[in-house]
């Protein structure tokens, strides 16, 4: 992300450069450029990445416990390797941070901080809120910019900010498998939100509605699957939105909800290596009673796809 503020940086070395030479041209287009920088589908990546891992991050706090083993429930063998292990890392540590500091004198740049464990100790929903405060001034036209607004906010607890976040998606595509999950998500949060302000809650007992066309979330998971099973025709991640939100909703049972994506097949729109996988989680998330269909898919998928041997 660096490269991208030192690009906002330079812009200013820039404008004194062009006030000399009188390049106005080149001055003006590399404004319009700086204009879109934060919309660059190589910064919309990037941040994108790095509110993912501060999310899974704030998720799971353990992922940062880097304390020793707990040596007393391992046999002997065991402790031994992995006091090894645990030595080899430090060396490995001192290694790196001794090359580190002899390199300081060069002309070179050190990064200061090359594995990130000093963004690692920051705030990890005040990052994520950071980024994506910053994709939704540059990127709205982008769907995957509220998606992310909505995951933030809702672990924020800023309701107002989600439902902020379902209408942008809502008015850019509303057949989008993200739209939809996190309309299910919100549907099933609003009846237990506590400590809102009057006006807070009037906002959402007005809007929200809106977005379900005044069905509850149920209804509207039950309609929605009755269109499936009819013959609707919907995209892989669409199909997959819907089958969790069975679950989610209480409405069916994991077979139910697997036999819903299993038994589209392969033949929609939609189907490509990346989201036959996310189907295969999804499946294998609902239970081990999904077992059969499991097999089902994996079977189809690498039909479809026979490069994919390790499923």
């Amino acid at each position: 992300m660096k490269h991208f503020e030192d690009f906002h940086e330079d812009q200013f070395d820039f404008h004194q450069y062009c006030i000399r030479k009188v390049t106005l041209r080149a001055y003006t287009e590399v404004l319009r450029w700086e204009d879109n920088l934060w919309g660059e589908d190589y910064y919309f990546t990037a941040a994108e990445g790095i509110i993912r891992i501060y999310l899974h991050i704030a998720d799971n706090p353990s992922v940062l416990d880097d304390g020793e083993p707990d040596f007393s429930k391992m046999t002997a063998a065991e402790r031994k390797k992995a006091k090894a292990i645990a030595r080899k890392k430090k060396k490995v540590t001192e290694k790196k941070e001794e090359d580190n500091s002899k390199s300081k004198g060069k002309v070179s740049p050190v990064d200061e901080d090359p594995e990130g464990k000093d963004l690692l100790k920051l705030d990890p929903l005040e990052e994520a809120k950071k980024y994506s405060s910053i994709l939704s001034r540059h990127c709205p036209r982008r769907l995957g910019t509220w998606t992310l607004q909505y995951d933030v906010a809702i672990r924020r607890q800023k309701w107002l900010l989600a439902l902020q976040a379902l209408f942008r998606m809502q008015s850019l595509d509303v057949d989008h498998a993200g739209y939809v999950s996190r309309l299910i998500d919100f549907s099933i949060r609003v009846p237990s939100l506590q400590g809102l302000s009057e006006a807070a809650k009037t906002v959402l007992t007005e809007e929200f509605p809106k977005l379900l066309e005044g069905r509850s979330g149920e209804e509207f998971v039950t309609e929605t699957t009755k269109q499936i099973r009819a013959g609707r025709v919907v995209d892989l991640p669409y199909r997959v939105a819907i089958a969790q939100g069975l679950v989610q909703t209480g409405l069916e049972g994991p077979d139910a909800a697997a036999s819903l994506i299993v038994n589209g097949g392969l033949e929609i729109p939609g189907v490509s290596v990346e989201t036959c996988l996310s189907a295969l989680e999804s499946m294998k998330k609902l239970g081990s009673s999904t077992k059969p269909y499991v097999d089902d898919w994996i079977a189809a998928v690498q039909q479809r796809f026979p490069a994919l041997t390790d499923l």
